[in-house]
């Protein structure tokens, strides 16, 4: 499942506004990747913008993590913003439906997760 905001701002306004509000939900930025940057320097045009932002709790990360290190391999969390025809969209995946695939005991904690994530997004938006 798929989560995904329509908005006026654009990628970069977007971008800007997660980097703002993201600490006010304990949250931290470790990277964003460009990638239509990273294509352009490869000789690649993609057309669209699109942006890639790595967002995590540290200590929600340390919750999933002394629980099942496997969940490393969805860590950390990452929301896109990018054009489509015309529009910015702002997205993320289901995190209750990626942890329920490694480690059902911890829907509960995906949950919460998932629900300040999509704060987050709203806020943004």
């Amino acid at each position: 499942m798929q989560y995904m905001e329509v908005t006026n701002k654009s990628v970069q306004e977007v971008i800007d506004s997660l980097k703002e509000v993201a600490s006010k939900y304990k949250y931290g930025i470790q990277h964003i990747h460009n990638v239509k940057e990273t294509l352009k320097s490869k000789g690649i045009d993609l057309g669209n913008e699109c942006q890639i932002v790595d967002i995590c709790n540290p200590i929600v990360a340390e919750k999933f993590l002394s629980e099942d290190m496997s969940l490393s391999i969805i860590m950390p969390c990452k929301i896109s913003v990018y054009t489509q025809d015309g529009e910015t969209m702002i997205a993320m995946n289901s995190l209750v439906q990626l942890v329920d695939d490694i480690n059902p005991d911890l829907i509960e904690l995906a949950q919460e997760v998932q629900e300040q994530l999509l704060e987050i997004i709203d806020e943004i938006k």
